[in-house]
């Protein structure tokens, strides 16, 4: 199973004429960070609506390979409940527990995957039904020592009519890139990917167009952003590409 989950995605099951009414469900945190020394950690499902919805939640292992992202179904997480049911106004903790031992070395990442269900429809109605997609991050971390920060070397190919940037993480904890910036030569600051980006793997190279023709980029600058949430934004080490 192969997508880029980047945030929350919204499916439209069709029927005619009139939307229904919007989706109340709301999910929190939308990042999770189970510590080597505890087992076990939750997700609150929200029914902000005025009518009973029905969620269904999955666990993925999440890592990289050739720059594209990639989920695979996994048993070192099981989720508790896996299917429930929430009427208007109320709210539920899901349990998410570890089956295993902690990662030794890198942190290793999911994805939980939490659906609502479409309501089954009533006699005589017509319209959209918008049902939410949430694709919550889950980061295990490793045992004894901290494992190193991330460590991003990054570089941009103009080979192709818009310029791409390639990014990849040689430390032991994720980067989650946002703001990506390009400050060139003469100290002028080209704004490329307001927002998140997306996440780098440790060990791992992700790769995303950013719309911006190669003229608009000359070589000689530098590519910042903010790493992890961080307020202040960081350099990421640019290797200058002959494609």
């Amino acid at each position: 199973m192969r997508s880029g989950w980047c945030g929350i995605l919204c499916l439209a099951w069709l029927a005619s004429a009139v939307p229904a009414l919007a989706s109340g469900l709301q999910v929190s945190p939308t990042t999770l960070t189970l510590p080597a020394e505890r087992n076990a950690d939750g997700l609150w499902l929200s029914n902000t609506g005025n009518s009973v919805l029905r969620a269904q939640l999955r666990v993925y292992r999440w890592t990289q390979e050739n720059a594209e992202e990639k989920l695979e179904p996994t048993r070192d997480l099981a989720i508790s409940p896996p299917m429930l049911e929430l009427p208007p106004g109320e709210r539920q903790l899901v349990r998410l527990i570890r089956l295993g031992a902690p990662p030794q070395e890198a942190e290793t990442s999911y994805r939980v995957i939490v659906d609502e269900l479409p309501p089954a429809a009533a006699p005589n109605s017509s319209g959209l039904q918008f049902v939410l997609r949430y694709s919550i991050p889950v980061f295990l971390s490793s045992a004894g020592e901290a494992a190193p920060a991330p460590v991003l070397h990054a570089t941009l190919d103009r080979s192709q009519p818009d310029v791409e940037v390639e990014i990849s993480n040689s430390g032991g904890l994720r980067a989650q890139i946002a703001d990506l910036a390009y400050v060139d030569a003469g100290g002028r600051r080209h704004l490329l990917a307001p927002g998140l980006l997306g996440y780098v793997l440790p060990g791992q190279r992700m790769r995303w167009p950013l719309a911006r023709p190669s003229a608009q980029l000359p070589p000689g600058g530098t590519l910042k952003a903010r790493i992890n949430g961080e307020a202040e934004e960081q350099s990421l080490s640019l290797a200058s590409a002959a494609r």
